[in-house]
Parts: C-alpha cells; structure tokens; sequence
C-alpha cells in the first residue's frame, strides 16, 4: 500500500522504504489547494505584450501559452508571498464551458496535479475564489485582509471609509499599505472591473444560484418574490425564509438583474444609520444593501454594519461584546427578488399567481373580467422590452455586415393555442411586413372603467367596427333607390292643377317602405362581430 501511495503522488515505487515514509510524511503538512492572491488577469489575450517580469523563465512560456480566464498568482499560504519573482501563471481549473471570475487583490484556490516532484514547468490551475466570512464576503470584489471582530468595545460611525489593507502587523506581499490597492490600479484589466454595491442574495438550501460580480443572478429553486403587494416593510428575515413553499410542484428559474435598483451610492447613503430598532432593518420597501465607501473611492455593500452598532449590554463582559443586533440580524431582505422594484427578470415557473406578483397590469377589458390567472407561467419585466425579427441587409445596415452573410427575412408569431372555428388566437407578422391579428373577438382603445368613450352597443360600451363590403353594398343600395325616385320625380306628368301626382306618390311610398322595411335593418350588418373598439 505505501508504494501505491507513493505512485499516485509520482514518487519512484523502486526506492527504499525510508525514502518512500519520507514521501508519505511530506504528503501529510502539504497542503492540497494552496491559497494564491491574484495578481493580474489574462482574459483578452489581445493584450498581452511582454510577460511580467515576476514570472521564472519557464512561467513566461506558460504565460505565452496561457488560455482565457488564465490568472497570475502569488501563492500567500508559504513564505514565498514576500517575494516578486515567484509568480506562477495559473489556468482556470473548469474548462471553457464554465468561466468563472476574479479580480486582482483577491484570493483564489491553487490545484497542482502532482503535490510532490513538481517541475518548474509543471502547470498549476485555480479552482475558485476563496469565499470569506459574513464580514467580507462580496460577489463584487472581497477584500479578504480586512480586520473583522466578534466583539467590539464601541462603534464607529456610519461614513467610515473602508480599507484594502496590505496585511496586519506583518505585510502581506512586498510593498506599502496599498500595496494590494495598487494590483488592481495597476491592472492590464482592472479599467473593465466595475466596483461597485451588489446586495447579498440569500438562498434556500436546495436552490442552485449562479451570480455574477455585478447584480447578475440565475437562481434555479422555488416559487419566490416580494410582489406589488406584499411588501419588505422592514421584515425580521429574508423572503428566502419567510414565504412558504406552497407545494412540490413549485419550481421556478428567477434570471434577474439589479435587485434593490433604486439607491444611490453616494455620500448620504453611507450615512444611513444601521445602529438599532428599524433602522437595523433596512429601507422600508426596499431590499438595496446599507452602502459604504472605500479607499477605491467608490462605494461598496456595508457588509460589516455591526462595526457601527453598539455594544449588546447584556452580552458585555468588561467593556467587551457582541454588537447588537450584529451582522445576522441586520438588513434581513437584503438583495431579495422583488417583482415590484428589480431591473429586469424573466421569471419561468411551474405553478404560479403571476399576476398577483407583476400586480395589476392589464386595462379593464370591454367585456369579461381580468382575472388573475395561477399555473405555469413565464413572465419578463423591464423598463424597455423590445422583441425584434432579424431583417439583414436593410438601407442602415449597408457596409456594416461580414464579407458572407445570408440574407434574412424574420416574422414574428404570438399563438395562443384553440380550435381555429373558435378560441385560437394569434398576432403574427410575416417577413413582407403584413400583419394579421386573429381572434374570436378583438376589442381596440378603453372601457369606460378606463376613460374610454363607452357609447356604442358593443359588450362595455364598445362600438363594434364597420365591415367595408356590407357598407358599401347598403349605400349602393340606397343611392340606386334615391336615383329611381329621382328619375321618377323628373318624367312624371301632372294630372290637373292642385291635384295629387299618382307617380309622384307612388315612388315615394315605394322609397320609404323600403328605408323602413329593408335600408334601416340592413345597417345592422355592419356592425363586426369580431373587432371592437372605443
């Protein structure tokens, strides 16, 4: 068995036992993951010039060689991090299908294939940034050298400015306090990094969330959401707990992007109180994170308010405590979905009141009433929606396209599914530019409930639309008959002075009994009965 473990770690099996324990021993304190700070980002290979000069000889073929998402490192868990020539250049440990981020000034896990007998040319992988304690975990960038306490003596006010200290008593890597700052100042990358307040999102244990560095989040779980009517009004927990899941037929995919979006990061939200009663529980109807700035000069999610909360006087021995409430307990809804107030989502789910959570949406229709519907449902909600058929090449599209492109003509169809000779129903825009919209009856404009006009004699007051063939018939109609008794009027002869006119009298008779016997009951065969309108 002690020559298999040798061999797994690419130790030599036909050496003597001592050497072999020797191995073993060193695989007992060496670390399997090495913590490394990250230095600088390979992500645009296009720009890439000279390697760094921190990087050996056989790192700088690594870095000519290196594939996206490459990093690099300092490993920080030896003392090698003093030094600026130990550099390595790291490959993302996942494959391309999976791409997952980090910034200079971070940490991240190092992977080495063989722990033992490495070559200097040997490859190393990072597998993923180091997540770090409540106070320091930040999907936006964690500064993970930050001092946090469990107890505090006193408080510190609420427009503090936070650091990115280069260590404690002894540095962290070569250089002056800002020396970690200056990794991303100094960054190749860095101007494509946007610091800034990302609100922290809490999960339900057997929900799946992929976020992003900037308020991005796909969260794979259960029927979830503050809606338009029920409100974060300064809750004692997040929604996550909360809200009930109804039944086990709820599941819901939540893609949503700036959850909490209406808040400033500027300096009078840094001085937002977060010290005790409701202030510890955020923004009323809000879940925007407590801001704070940093020595960036920019602003960042506060996730550490207890430093500005006082001591809890009954958990205070000599002077010393835990804040209260602390940071657990303070800003509970923070970064929950909210349908009322996020930037933008498309909420796919398997059972759902859709319309209770987007809140009253549709007009008052002309006839039925607008339910709110429960069940599979699919909703997007944004400032600005745009749905767009591909037309390639048009007139603004002319010396902008690939030298071999094909050409394309693109329609749209909304298809709500029925009997064609009854409920189907469609709007559907072919690629010539004709529209067709199709249904058992199609209303147009407002009701009265609305503001609309409701003086017709259509279902609500809706005026039903005229139909051309049927009006032009009827007019042609009345304009032959009005000609006849015309033509009748100008050939007839009178009988005698002051005597009645028999023609005269009976083309009259003969046009009125068919204005009031035909004529009139024919314009009811104008109305359409499928088009309605104000």
């Amino acid at each position: 068995m002690t020559s298999s473990k040798a061999a797994i770690h690419g130790a030599d099996v036909s050496r003597n036992s001592d050497e072999i324990d020797a191995d073993l021993s060193s695989i007992r304190t060496t670390n399997v993951f090495e913590r490394g700070l990250v230095i600088d980002t390979v992500c645009d290979v296009s720009l890439r010039l000279e390697a760094p000069e921190t990087l050996s000889e056989p790192q700088k073929v690594l870095f000519s060689l290196a594939p996206r998402n490459s990093l690099i490192c300092r490993i920080i868990s030896t003392n090698e991090s003093l030094s600026d020539t130990v550099d390595l250049v790291v490959y993302p440990f996942f494959s391309s299908h999976i791409a997952l981020p980090a910034k200079p000034g971070e940490q991240v896990w190092l992977f080495r294939q063989k722990i033992l007998n490495g070559a200097p040319d040997d490859r190393t992988y990072w597998v993923t940034r180091i997540s770090d304690s409540l106070p320091l975990e930040d999907v936006n960038f964690t500064a993970f050298t930050r001092p946090h306490r469990l107890t505090q003596t006193g408080s510190e006010k609420t427009d503090r400015t936070l650091q990115f200290p280069n260590g404690d008593d002894d540095k962290l890597i070569a250089g002056d306090a800002n020396a970690l700052q200056q990794l991303l100042v100094n960054s190749v990358e860095g101007k494509n990094i946007v610091l800034e307040p990302v609100p922290r999102l809490t999960k339900r244990p057997a929900d799946t969330v992929i976020q992003g560095s900037n308020n991005t989040a796909i969260i794979l779980g259960t029927e979830r959401g503050w809606d338009a009517t029920n409100r974060p009004a300064l809750p004692d927990t997040s929604n996550a707990s909360s809200e009930t899941v109804k039944s086990p037929k709820s599941g819901a995919i939540d893609i949503v992007v700036g959850r909490g979006r209406y808040f400033k990061d500027d300096e009078s939200e840094t001085k937002r109180s977060r010290k005790s009663g409701t202030a510890t529980k955020g923004v009323k109807n809000s879940t925007q994170p407590f801001i704070a700035k940093n020595s960036f000069g920019s602003f960042e999610t506060d996730k550490d308010p207890a430093q500005t909360q006082e001591v809890d006087p009954e958990r205070k021995i000599e002077g010393d405590g835990p804040a209260k409430p602390g940071n657990a307990r303070t800003n509970p809804a923070e970064g929950d979905p909210d349908f009322l107030v996020d930037a933008s989502r498309i909420y796919v789910s398997t059972d759902s009141e859709i319309d209770k959570k987007l809140g009253k949406l549709a007009p008052k229709p002309f006839k039925n009433k607008n339910e709110q519907k429960k069940g599979p449902a699919i909703a997007i909600k944004s400032d600005h929606i745009r749905i767009v058929a591909r037309k390639l090449p048009t007139k603004g599209s002319s010396g902008n396209l690939p030298e071999k492109f094909d050409s394309v003509a693109g329609s749209i169809r909304i298809v709500k599914e029925g009997n064609p000779d009854d409920d189907l129903a469609a709007i559907i825009i072919e690629a010539d530019g004709t529209v067709h919209i199709s249904g058992k009856e199609i209303y147009f404009g407002r009701s009265k409930e609305d503001g609309g006009a409701a003086d017709g004699p259509g279902p609500g007051g809706s005026q039903p639309f005229v139909k051309y063939k049927q009006l032009e018939d009827l007019w042609f109609e009345t304009m032959d008959s009005l000609v006849t008794f015309c033509d009748t009027v100008l050939t007839h002869v009178t009988p005698g002075y002051g005597a009645p006119s028999p023609q005269l009298n009976q083309a009259a008779a003969e046009l009125k009994t068919k204005i009031s016997g035909k004529l009139k009951q024919d314009i009811a065969t104008l109305k359409s009965k499928r088009m309605f309108g104000e």
